[in-house]
């Protein structure tokens, strides 16, 4: 009887735990099973993810490339340079925020026609709105002269944007205007006339004519004190990224450039225990990666590129699209193996569910796969050549500098570097339009092709300036050998261009020493070129490896 009873009493027992230890099993083969999924899962979408960055900063930075080139070009023309040089007996006169000498700026003849011509280059540039200011700090030329609110006559001195300018630097920032209200990207250029620092020029590009930066959802863009500028959902528009330098700023100075003193700050925090409190079976390197915002209910992937050569910084939250199936899979497939282990037909029903569910994964995660190393192939072909000319690009160009160098050293052999600018395309723009000066480019560029060896290369570094790799050749034949180029360009003018339009280029060349780095020998050769430029154009100079650029030239060309 005793072992009846046991017999009786141990039978539930038993049951209880085979069904105890399948559900433990099965929960380990579902935690396994979703595991894989979601580390595919996050792999594809981080590729995404980084792609969309990397394809959001690269827009930044051409269109802000752009933009610079408008203000760094005015400061070059004379009639600016003349401008500021006639006013620099202006200066403010009180400091009430009234407008000094508006009524005598406003009618100087020659004022007029430069506040006119800001206005023409506002039309066509995609700038709103473009001003000088003389080296008191006092706006005397402006595109909107005509305008109510123009800035002639404002004192200009406490523009964060312009200190730079007025101590000779290039700056650049953002900040809201203080007549219009309106978000922009401020760049100055300083001006110079005989060597004299006589002002500098300012244009306004508006936060609106740039949304296209945050086009996709969850981007946003934020300046070098930590303020979202700019942003997909308008609602992040003006807080702050966490410990940013907005934060420690003086209330004066965040007035000054935000007209506002508020910046609440944007919560992007790590979702490592809140992931895990509701998913346990994520290995914690995984959780490691998500994070969360209170405005989302699901984990995210936090991609940013900062270093975008503004001071600007591109972000992307990106909510992980699998996490509500994952969820579910994991639920359900714990269920399933559960039911699997109780019966070999549940058993095998499962396992063919579960293949072709891995199966079309699989798939599917290949063919994004192809898709992704498609697009990525398609980019990189793009990054390798100019568009306009077929040069290679700038990055590509540097880049085969420093294999070349490398060989050069492995080999014991010489290499030249020349860096070569067409003189006066500014004239051809100008004259005969800007599909001439494209033309011309071209022209340059096969007229080298034509010129230079097989294996000597030829990229654009920016506007009419190009660079030219001459491996195993020695200083004095590569000076012969850009000498022909520079010759030939002159002697056979391209059928393209109209027959007024003469074209010639000044070339600097130098050669690689024992302790080059590729910075050194670019300042180099372009400090020849400098030499070539003030010598009267339309020729070739040469700098030996022993000579050094002065501080001044070295310090305006970064490479």
């Amino acid at each position: 009887m005793n072992r009846t009873i046991l017999r009786q009493a141990t039978g539930p027992v038993s049951f209880v735990l085979i069904v105890f230890l399948c559900w433990f099993i099965a929960g380990m083969i579902a935690d396994r099973m979703v595991q894989q999924e979601l580390d595919a899962a996050m792999r594809s979408q981080q590729q995404m993810s980084s792609s969309i960055v990397d394809n959001m900063a690269e827009v930044i930075a051409s269109d802000l490339a752009m933009s610079r080139a408008i203000p760094a070009t005015m400061a070059e023309l004379g009639v600016i340079q003349h401008a500021l040089a006639q006013t620099q007996d202006y200066a403010v006169k009180s400091t009430d925020g009234e407008p000094s000498h508006r009524d005598e700026l406003l009618k100087v003849p020659e004022l007029i026609a430069v506040s006119n011509f800001l206005h023409d280059a506002q039309g066509f540039s995609g700038l709103d709105s473009i001003w000088l200011v003389n080296a008191n700090g006092l706006c005397v030329a402006s595109s909107n002269s005509q305008n109510s609110q123009t800035l002639i006559g404002i004192d200009m001195r406490a523009r964060s944007y312009l200190a730079n300018a007025l101590l000779g630097a290039f700056a650049e920032a953002y900040g809201v205007g203080r007549a219009s209200g309106e978000p922009g990207i401020f760049i100055s250029a300083p001006v110079y006339d005989d060597g004299l620092l006589v002002g500098a020029v300012v244009a306004k590009v508006g936060i609106a004519r740039l949304r296209h930066w945050v086009a996709h959802a969850g981007t946003f863009v934020a300046d070098d004190n930590g303020v979202i500028i700019m942003a997909h959902d308008s609602s992040l528009e003006g807080r702050a990224l966490p410990h940013s330098r907005v934060t420690r700023m003086p209330v004066a100075e965040r007035l000054s450039i935000y007209r506002r003193d508020a910046f609440p700050e944007i919560e992007i925090l790590p979702a490592t225990e809140q992931v895990r409190q509701r998913a346990p079976w994520i290995p914690e390197a995984l959780a490691a990666q998500l994070f969360n915002m209170p405005e989302q209910h699901m984990p995210a992937l936090y991609e940013y590129r900062i270093g975008l050569n503004s001071g600007l910084s591109a972000h992307l939250v990106d909510p992980l699209a699998a996490w509500p199936e994952l969820l579910r899979n994991h639920t359900r497939d714990r269920l399933l193996v559960f039911l699997t282990l109780a019966g070999t037909v549940a058993l095998a029903w499962v396992i063919a569910v579960s293949y072709m569910r891995e199966r079309r994964h699989h798939r599917a995660t290949r063919d994004l796969a192809e898709q992704l190393q498609s697009a990525n192939t398609l980019l990189s072909a793009e990054a390798r050549h100019d568009a306009l000319t077929g040069a290679l690009s700038r990055r590509y160009f540097l880049d085969l500098l420093r294999g070349e160098i490398d060989t050069a050293r492995a080999k014991r052999e010489p290499l030249c570097v020349a860096i070569a600018d067409l003189d006066h395309f500014k004239q051809i723009n100008d004259r005969f339009g800007h599909a001439a000066g494209d033309r011309a480019l071209e022209h340059f560029v096969d007229t080298c092709r034509a010129e230079l060896r097989g294996g000597d290369s030829i990229g654009r570094l920016g506007g009419e300036e190009f660079g030219i790799l001459l491996p195993a050749t020695t200083l004095a034949a590569g000076l012969e050998v850009v000498e022909r180029l520079r010759q030939r360009l002159k002697a056979a003018p391209s059928a393209k261009l109209p027959s007024s339009a003469a074209l010639s280029v000044s070339i600097g060349i130098t050669e690689l020493s024992a302790e080059d780095l590729p910075e050194r020998i670019m300042s180099r050769a372009d400090l020849a070129l400098y030499q070539a430029k003030s010598a009267g154009r339309d020729r070739s100079k040469a700098v030996p490896p022993d000579d050094t650029a002065p501080p001044a030239r070295a310090a305006a060309s970064v490479w």
